[in-house]
């Protein structure tokens, strides 16, 4: 699979186009340059039953409590089962005592395996510069013997108008102050499961392609979150917050002051 770094200022004179498409673009790869989503939408979420669906441990406990085979069959049918249905996923249920009858049940009614976290980068400078003073971020995700990269060269951004484009602080009498908030959404398509550590920073460098390339002077500033990748859920809902504050020595620059991240599985 080829890496990809699409330079935003190349994309927009090459193209001739001044708005990005409405449509989200295809994953391209291994880099994926997150202004290319501007104007998109996330893909709808599962629509959540009344009840939530069964888990492994819910179908193996009610087999422990005496539940009959049938009837734990006909409720997986009715409020479907999150959770490992693969191969080995099936052979951990037999191995706790779950009759063949609910393993076809399990196989024939869980929800489709996470393919890709639906991820919302929300972008917020506070201030009235036009730069910043580590000129590129990235957001890195390890992916197997991948590495998801995203990155954003943040000088075409501030001098850029973006379809979700807001000021979202500017009513303070007392102290004068815009935030503007730029928001680009799109799916982060993953392979493996489990635990990964997603990791947020800027630079002066660009073209920075693998964790193990992150500059030896950007290691301290490299925000690190741990999330739990689950092999199926009723939403798969990321969101990025990264935060620059004009700096107070060199007005006419913006500095990163903070980043926070949260996602939704169920």
């Amino acid at each position: 699979m080829k890496t990809i770094i699409a330079s935003l200022l190349a994309l927009f004179i090459s193209s001739g186009i001044a708005n990005a498409k409405d449509n989200l673009p295809p994953t391209r790869g291994q880099v994926i340059n997150i202004v290319e989503w501007d104007g998109g939408t996330l893909p709808k979420v599962y629509e959540r039953s009344e009840q939530m669906p069964f888990t492994q441990t819910d179908i193996t406990r009610m087999v422990a409590s005496g539940f009959d085979a049938p009837l734990i069959a006909k409720m997986i049918a009715e409020r479907r089962y999150v959770g490992d249905a693969s191969a080995n996923g099936l052979i951990a249920l037999k191995n706790n005592g779950v009759a063949p009858e609910i393993i076809q049940a399990v196989s024939k009614h869980a929800l489709a395996p996470n393919r890709a976290i639906n991820l919302t980068i929300y972008l917020e400078f506070e201030g009235e510069s036009r730069m910043a003073r580590k000129r590129y971020l990235y957001i890195m995700m390890p992916d197997g013997a991948i590495d998801r990269v995203f990155t954003a060269d943040l000088g075409t951004v501030l001098s850029g108008h973006w379809k979700n484009d807001t000021l979202i602080d500017n009513t303070d009498p007392l102290l004068s102050r815009q935030v503007r908030r730029i928001a680009f959404s799109s799916t982060l398509p993953l392979k493996t499961y489990g635990q990964k550590e997603i990791r947020v920073f800027t630079s002066t460098r660009p073209g920075i392609y693998h964790i193990k390339d992150i500059p030896q002077q950007d290691l301290a500033g490299v925000k690190v979150y741990t999330i739990d990748y689950p092999t199926s859920s009723l939403r798969q809902d990321c969101r990025i917050t990264v935060r620059h504050k004009q700096d107070a020595l060199l007005t006419d620059k913006w500095h990163l002051v903070d980043t926070h991240l949260e996602c939704e599985w169920e």
